[in-house]
């Protein structure tokens, strides 16, 4: 058997940092890097993997030229269809390379076997529902035109209200007035900072607006409340039994749980595992059929 194939490696990259695990005989090595987000930057995404990639390899005390035939699973944000997952693999060192968006390698650390419902909203967003072995995905359009509820778009929300404030259309709150000052009370910074920002520095903005919306602030709250709707409309699309489990994973996902019904405050359940705990299921699977020539 090709000795290589008794090590994994799994990717989990978002828009705020970029995890990294190899297990095989000589324990498990793990790593955090920054984003590695492939729609907003490819290149940088790029480097950031192979960078990682190299530093594993260095962990664990083998040659980088070990990599070439070790399972690699990358579930990464940005990754928009198969011909650009395709791509990056290309980029990669290994020989046995999977490249997916990051959704079901994490629905698959989270839920694990079990049926029910994910809600994942970090930087970005999506959500998935697992029945029956099957995994629906909905969401996770990407910063442009999707990614609704995450970290950026509360940032973007939240910069657009001061901006409406501002203008006087509707009423300021502590919050608003604070983000102002940061920008010494001049919108066209704000419009230059959002025209330039990555989406991980809107999200920033996120920690923020949830902790006003904890203190009452108007604004925070309807936030809050927007991203919530979201949540709880794709779930019922989604077409989730109200006995089926729900979890929460993300920077920004539990915090909307006091705003959803009870009904699904009750369903609720801790994940089972991390997005790389699923990536490592999924190197697994890759794994094995790169044993039975399928991979």
């Amino acid at each position: 058997m090709d000795e290589s194939l008794q090590y994994l490696i799994a990717i989990d990259g978002g828009g705020t940092r970029c995890r990294f695990a190899m297990v095989g005989p000589t324990g498990r090595h793990d790593l955090i890097l920054g984003s590695a987000n492939v729609y907003s930057d490819r290149a940088a995404a790029i480097s950031t993997l192979n960078a990682g990639l190299r530093a594993l390899a260095e962990r664990a005390a083998m040659p980088e030229a070990a990599l070439t035939g070790i399972p690699i699973y990358a579930g990464l944000a940005g990754v928009t269809d198969a011909d650009t997952g395709a791509e990056i693999a290309r980029h990669l060192p290994s020989r046995i390379v999977q490249v997916e968006d990051d959704r079901r390698s994490a629905v698959v650390g989270a839920l694990g076997p079990v049926d029910g419902c994910l809600i994942g909203i970090g930087t970005g967003s999506f959500l998935a529902r697992q029945s029956d072995g099957e995994i629906r995905l909905l969401g996770g359009y990407g910063a442009l035109i999707g990614d609704d509820a995450s970290g950026y778009w509360l940032g973007k929300q939240l910069l657009r209200r001061v901006l409406l404030a501002a203008d006087g259309i509707i009423p300021d709150s502590a919050l608003t007035r604070s983000i102002r000052r940061r920008f010494d009370d001049d919108p066209m910074q704000i419009v230059r900072f959002a025209g330039q920002a990555r989406p991980a520095e809107i999200a920033d903005f996120s920690p923020e607006i949830i902790a006003a919306a904890q203190k009452g602030d108007v604004v925070a709250v309807a936030l809050m409340r927007e991203g919530a709707d979201y949540v709880a409309a794709g779930l019922q699309a989604l077409g989730r039994d109200d006995a089926e489990p729900v979890c929460a994973v993300g920077g920004v996902a539990s915090h909307y749980i006091a705003y959803l019904s009870t009904q699904v405050q009750s369903a609720m359940i801790e994940p089972t595992g991390t997005a790389l705990d699923g990536a490592l299921q999924l190197a697994a699977q890759l794994a094995e059929r790169a044993r039975l020539g399928a991979a």
